[in-house]
């Protein structure tokens, strides 16, 4: 099986989840001319947009009981360090395989590591991301 894939799909269904609940999340692509040549990265992974969250991440996998830092681009981190400042939560979303985790690093305490010169990121240094249960829940409840 392709690296990642397993992530992505899980990924996918939850995108897929959001809009037919009625909401919007999707996943950037790189840009690429019509014959496929590479032009430009994507500046981070995915979005979502519910009507009391807002959120853009970047996805990322670790095999290990951390994750390398120079696995967050520049790029990406500038990027989501732009929607942080219009209010959304930005953030690198690790998938833990060891522990099969989801946790997110914010967008700041990555800035604050690398500056640091933190090389990796253990799963104790972030915070268990519930959104996919917190919305199904409510959505749930909207349903009753």
């Amino acid at each position: 099986m392709r690296r990642g894939y397993s992530f992505e799909h899980q990924l996918d269904k939850l995108i897929d989840y959001i809009n037919k609940a009625g909401y919007h999340a999707h996943k950037n692509h790189v840009k690429r001319a019509d014959d496929g040549t590479y032009l430009q990265g994507e500046p981070y992974d995915y979005e979502i947009f519910t009507d009391d969250y807002k959120a853009c991440f970047d996805a990322k996998e670790s095999q290990q009981k951390s994750w390398n830092l120079s696995n967050a681009k520049l790029t990406q981190v500038e990027n989501l360090k732009h929607c942080k400042n219009a209010g959304m939560d930005a953030f690198f979303l690790v998938y833990y395989y060891p522990n099969k985790q989801y946790i997110k690093f914010d967008v700041d305490f990555v800035i604050n590591c690398l500056k640091e010169g933190k090389k990796s990121l253990k799963m104790s240094d972030g915070e268990v991301w519930h959104f996919v249960d917190d919305f199904r829940n409510k959505i749930e409840d909207q349903l009753c």
